[in-house]
């Protein structure tokens, strides 16, 4: 189990680390912390901590409230399979959902696994394509 908190200022470095090194596939190389402000601004970020470590992170664009955007999902790479990237997903869907949607890369088949297994449902009807690549729109299911 680890503490899901809200973000402080004080995670700032340890989220750019995480982004740095599990999102660099969707974001390119991380330079430093204004790249991760960026990505983040005006998201409700929630972290995953264990042991006084941040493990992981969340950020969720809630601007077009009640329907919200899971806009990241990152667990540090020593951190993932165990159990972290669930409990922030479980974390997110409690203050968020039923309306939360996301969008990931197709080729991206660990995190559709991850999401099917939680539930979420791809929605082929909404999809595209952006400068990463070929992408799809997957929804919370309740």
């Amino acid at each position: 189990m680890c503490l899901i908190r809200p973000f402080s200022s004080a995670d700032t470095q340890s989220c750019t680390a995480i982004l740095a090194l599990a999102g660099r596939d969707a974001f390119g190389p991380v330079a430093g912390s204004a790249t991760f402000m960026a990505a983040t601004q005006g998201e409700a970020i929630l972290v995953a901590e264990r042991g006084g470590i941040v493990t992981g992170f969340a950020a969720v664009y809630t601007g077009d409230a009640p329907d919200y955007f899971l806009h990241h999902l990152y667990v540090h790479p020593a951190h993932s399979g165990s159990g972290i990237g669930g409990q922030l997903l479980a974390a997110v869907v409690a203050r968020y959902g039923p309306r939360l949607s996301l969008k990931t890369q197709l080729s991206n088949t660990g995190a559709r696994r991850f999401y099917a297994r939680a539930g979420w449902v791809e929605d082929a009807a909404d999809s595209g394509v952006d400068a990463i690549g070929a992408w799809i729109r997957v929804r919370y299911r309740q």
